[in-house]
């Protein structure tokens, strides 16, 4: 079997060699193995393998002519290019980011590669599950098109674009949570940045919302399993206040408080929206949960009920081993 694959890349190298500007050719080369050094003596045995690595890693292209636009009809560039985002790459916004761009430098000679792999990466990181990938979105956006570098999109939607990412910035993951005031059952104004806790499960819900019926329970018994470690939770009821009903839809946040006797954690309203906490926190839908450190930087978000012990659980053992490992250092 390794003959047959020698003689198969030796074909490939031939087929290159003889017929340089030949699809098929460029093709051939394509699917030429990037030969790794072994690094011998150079290092323990976790150092070469990083070497071996990185090497691969910075090498992964060079049999590729990226920004031939031939290459956009061949599956091979796709597949190429995933792979190296999906499993060269850390899953971390920042290497992402770093990835993505060297990609987009060597198709940027050519427009149509250029524009199918941008708006490609855009929309599927628009569209991420995964916790704080929307970092990457907004990445896109400030380094491509709010620099004029997508000029197949038209002004409405580049504006909508843009205004989505200057949305998303204050809220990633790493940030600080902008800071809202709210208001207590008494009218008393409360802040967010006033809470002092080592955490603070920041959620945002409605009374009559059937996910919010479901998640709000849970979140209870997540508050008092991990009071005593340092969480407090900052509760919004998204009611606000009606012109024909008055306070009545408010009114319902309390009587949901009340019959499911959530009233130990910190529940506030804002029925006249003066904190605009809904266009701050992207507030589209509810249940909407932040989960905030003693800075209250956002550690989480975005995670449903069945999560929130499992996520928080490690979030704390994280620190705790943060903590331990500061100590024996001293």
């Amino acid at each position: 079997m390794e003959d047959l694959d020698k003689e198969v890349e030796i074909y490939h190298e031939n087929l290159a060699k003889n017929n340089p500007n030949s699809f098929a050719a460029m093709l051939a080369k394509a699917r030429t193995s990037i030969v790794i050094p072994e690094f011998k003596g150079q290092g323990t045995e976790d150092e070469i393998k990083m070497k071996r690595y990185l090497f691969y890693k910075k090498h992964y292209f060079d049999n590729f002519k990226m920004d031939d636009p031939r290459m956009l009809r061949s599956p091979e560039l796709f597949k190429r290019i995933d792979y190296y985002i999906k499993n060269l790459t850390p899953q971390h916004p920042d290497s992402i980011n770093v990835s993505l761009d060297r990609i987009f430098n060597l198709i940027e000679g050519s427009e149509e590669t250029f524009r199918y792999y941008l708006s490609h990466y855009l929309n599927e990181y628009a569209k991420s599950k995964i916790v704080g990938m929307d970092a990457v979105y907004v990445h896109l956006v400030e380094n491509y098109y709010a620099k004029g570098k997508a000029p197949w999109v038209d002004e409405e939607s580049l504006k909508k674009i843009t205004d989505n990412a200057r949305t998303l910035k204050p809220i990633l993951v790493g940030k600080i949570a902008p800071n809202i005031k709210v208001y207590k059952r008494d009218n008393e104004a409360i802040s967010l940045h006033d809470i002092k806790s080592k955490y603070t499960i920041l959620v945002f819900w409605q009374p009559d919302c059937g996910h919010c019926k479901k998640s709000m329970p849970v979140l209870k018994e997540i508050y008092e399993k991990y009071k005593d470690k340092g969480v407090e939770v900052l509760s919004i009821c998204t009611k606000k206040y009606d012109k024909d009903k008055k306070m009545e839809e408010v009114e319902k946040c309390w009587k949901f408080l009340d019959e499911h006797e959530m009233n130990k954690w910190i529940n506030a309203v804002d029925p006249f929206i003066r904190s605009r906490y809904a266009q701050i926190y992207d507030i589209r839908s509810t249940p909407r949960i932040f989960i905030l450190d003693a800075k209250k930087e956002i550690i989480v978000k975005g995670i449903g009920k069945d999560q929130l012990d499992e996520v928080l659980d490690q979030i704390i053992e994280n620190d705790q081993k943060k903590q331990e490992h500061a100590m024996e250092k001293k």
